[in-house]
């Protein structure tokens, strides 16, 4: 038994073959992949904004997100700005705190 190694591109099809209504076993035998449980894996990760997990080597299990430099330029700034609005979110959230005191 050995691990397959899937592409970031192929990863991201997959999820977006799921989204579209396509079934598991489906895009698993369209796209050559070993199991339908890894798709749902892939999309959760994307659902929380996780893009570098799947571009992470097989066995890491980064955190702090080691690895966002090999990301799509794209995915990167989507991330920074997702991450600039949470911060915001924390010190509105403070400001209003201070002023009802």
């Amino acid at each position: 038994m050995t691990n397959n190694r899937y592409p970031y591109e192929t990863k991201l099809e997959a999820v977006r073959l799921l989204n579209s209504g396509m079934s598991g076993r489906k895009i698993c035998q369209t796209l050559g992949l070993k199991s339908d449980g890894l798709i749902y894996t892939w999309r959760k990760w994307i659902r929380n904004g996780e893009y570098y997990r799947l571009s992470q080597a097989q066995g890491k299990q980064y955190k702090y997100q080691k690895g966002v430099l090999e990301l799509p330029i794209e995915v990167r700034k989507e991330q920074e700005i997702q991450q600039m609005k949470e911060e915001l979110e924390v010190v509105k959230k403070y400001l209003i705190k201070e002023r009802l005191w």
